[in-house]
């Protein structure tokens, strides 16, 4: 068992003040049979007297902070902190729902992924070595590039690019697998030491979820802390909100986690 302190934070700036700002976040981790959360604190500003923040769950069962600030602000940021306990290294009991199995916005294949899975279609007969076997026929295509994606590039795009963060190499994990019948979520999460968010994939044996980061071809070990899983990237943001004011703005995240 592996002891981590971690800390994660964000700050938006808006070009202006704007006000009625409604958010949700999924930034608290939570226990889930992997990882024991202890000690758990979270810090919201601009505070609003009138407007409390309130817990709740979203539909696949990630924690959320939901919020309101009516008054007029400039800057908005969180900041949670404690302890995690890992208890295993890359598992969690549980079975997948049938959703898990069906593509989503961001995993659909087009031309590119579907090339790559007739190519490297693997013929192991377990779900974890053919997950795993997928992963490193990506990891030997892909090239790690900041800059030349965004958040809502797909997984098809980002294939054809060749290039991409560990959100694009989670999304075309994804929707390789879904295309070999492996049922499979989308995980953000903080890992050791790497200064910001991290995004990997969990897949399904039909008694666990299994943590396999694609993005450095391996299975997840005691140095990651799921923040917030869903189908794709899109079900789970950290931060997500609407306000009035003026839109755009900047955003500064850091995170880190150590051993205890």
């Amino acid at each position: 068992m592996k002891r981590l302190r971690f800390e994660y934070s964000t700050e938006l700036r808006f070009p202006g003040s704007v006000s009625e700002h409604c958010f949700t976040l999924r930034c608290l981790p939570f226990s889930d049979g992997r990882q024991m959360i202890r000690e758990p604190r979270y810090e919201i500003f601009p505070k609003s007297p009138q407007c409390p923040v309130w817990h709740s769950r979203d539909s696949f069962g990630n924690p959320l902070l939901c919020g309101r600030i009516t008054e007029p602000h400039d800057r908005f940021g969180f900041k949670v902190s404690g302890e995690a306990q890992i208890i295993n290294d890359s598992s969690v009991p549980g079975t997948a729902s049938a959703i898990f199995g069906y593509q989503s916005p961001k995993t659909l294949p087009g031309e590119s992924i579907l090339a790559f899975y007739n190519k490297y279609k693997p013929v192991k007969k377990y779900v974890l070595d053919r997950a795993l076997a997928l992963s490193d026929r990506l990891y030997g295509v892909m090239t790690y590039q900041k800059g030349v994606t965004a958040v809502d590039t797909s997984a098809e795009e980002a294939m054809a690019l060749g290039a991409g963060v560990c959100q694009d190499y989670a999304h075309i994990f994804l929707s390789l697998c879904r295309l070999d019948g492996i049922r499979c979520r989308y995980v953000s999460g903080l890992a050791y030491d790497s200064g910001e968010t991290h995004a990997w994939a969990e897949v399904n044996d039909g008694r666990c979820w299994l943590g396999i980061d694609p993005a450095n071809n391996r299975l997840i070990g005691d140095n990651y802390i799921k923040l917030c899983h869903g189908r794709d990237y899109s079900d789970c943001p950290i931060e997500r909100g609407i306000y009035l004011g003026a839109g755009g703005g900047t955003q500064t995240v850091t995170s880190s986690v150590k051993e205890k």
